[in-house]
């Protein structure tokens, strides 16, 4: 047995190695395990992210997602239904295998093909069901376009003029006695939405879960990227100027967030650190408020003691005063009696200062005015204040 292991951070020796409690790993258990988060898995070495998040322990959300490779042709369909009104349904026309719906498939489609002659990146019409009345079609008008960043515009304008389209022929239809091979219902006639095949946002949001509404798609040399706004090099990126862009998980600002920089000489702030502090400025400004604030308290206390001594200096000679009145132990010399007040009632009790002055009188009642009083004359002392 090693007497020379010790365990540490609270594992025991089982004779062979040591047994270290969770949290730690090591030959003596010195090594605090790594606790990967948002899902990330530890190999032993390091830890395993999802694309989401990367850092350490998978603590950051990532700037940027993989996507798939988009094909070089994206489809899209338009839904629309019409109503044949110069034909009548039969159950032949039920059976996709019978000779009586590839005839009317055939016509359907040159006409169709007629009438959307004129419309960008249109391929042609497939019949998705008949029935009843007159013969009601369901079909969709099949779009197709190179992919390149505008490939969604591009398919909406065609499928706008898809429905621009067909709702004109019909109503020319019914404003004349219909030539046609096939005559349609202007009243029962619908277009449906665009459906496009292939949508790099889609993918983008999916992967990006419960950050979905801060991902989206910018191109780059015409490849669609994943990003959120922390990704630099687009046009869209949030640009922090003196500071660095990452993206908050949590607290009442989730999302790609500007941090900004502290140097050695400013501070940086503002939503995308634009602004700064000057550090000398700020050290300048609290010395000078500090060197006030000390002239101030000195001021203060200089005029404070100032009012003391002149207080005790008044206060000695009336001391002296009372001390001459009083050598004999008698009573002070003459005092005032107030004999009450005259309060008018006006109105908010009003007091009359004449009145109540003239109730202050002398009372010399207790004087002996055959007494004589020796007064010390006063000596003059100069002192320095």
């Amino acid at each position: 047995m090693d007497w020379d292991v010790i365990c540490l951070n609270g594992g025991s020796w089982s004779g062979n190695s040591c047994i270290c409690p969770t949290g730690y790993n090591g030959e003596q258990c010195e090594e605090k395990d790594i606790v990967c988060e948002n899902g990330g898995t530890w190999d032993g070495i390091k830890c395993i992210c999802s694309v989401l998040f990367y850092g350490t322990k998978c603590e950051l959300v990532s700037d940027s997602l993989p996507i798939g490779t988009p094909p070089e042709e994206v489809n899209a369909t338009v839904g629309v239904k019409v109503t044949v009104t110069n034909m009548e349904f039969t159950k032949d026309l039920e059976n996709t295998s019978s000779d009586a719906y590839k005839s009317f498939a055939e016509l359907f489609k040159t006409q169709m093909d007629t009438i959307f002659q004129n419309v960008s990146h249109y391929v042609g019409v497939e019949i998705k069901k008949l029935s009843n009345g007159s013969i009601l079609v369901e079909y969709d008008v099949i779009l197709s376009t190179s992919f390149t960043p505008d490939y969604m515009t591009e398919l909406e304008t065609s499928a706008k003029k898809v429905e621009e389209t067909i709702t004109t022929v019909i109503i020319e239809q019914g404003d004349t006695n219909c030539t046609e091979i096939l005559c349609f219902n202007p009243n029962e006639t619908s277009v449906d939405e665009l459906i496009v095949s292939y949508d790099p946002l889609v993918e983008c949001q999916e992967t990006a879960g419960e950050f979905k509404e801060f991902f989206y798609i910018d191109y780059k040399d015409e490849t669609p990227e994943c990003i959120n706004r922390c990704m630099q090099g687009f046009n869209s990126s949030l640009d922090c100027n003196q500071g660095k862009c990452l993206f908050q998980q949590s607290g009442s600002r989730i999302g790609p967030r500007c941090f900004c920089f502290t140097t050695d000489t400013h501070w940086y702030w503002g939503e995308t650190c634009d602004f700064s502090t000057s550090k000398n400025l700020v050290y300048g400004l609290v010395g000078t408020l500090g060197a006030v604030l000390v002239l101030t308290i000195v001021a203060l206390s200089v005029f404070m003691y100032m009012s003391r001594r002149k207080i005790q200096r008044q206060k000695a000679r009336l001391d002296q005063v009372y001390k001459w009145h009083e050598e004999d132990g008698g009573p002070a010399p003459g005092s005032f009696q107030n004999t009450g007040f005259d309060i008018c009632e006006e109105p908010e009790d009003s007091l009359y200062m004449d009145s109540t002055y003239s109730n202050f009188q002398p009372s010399l009642d207790h004087i002996d005015p055959e007494k004589k009083i020796q007064i010390q004359r006063p000596q003059v002392v100069m002192t320095s204040v």
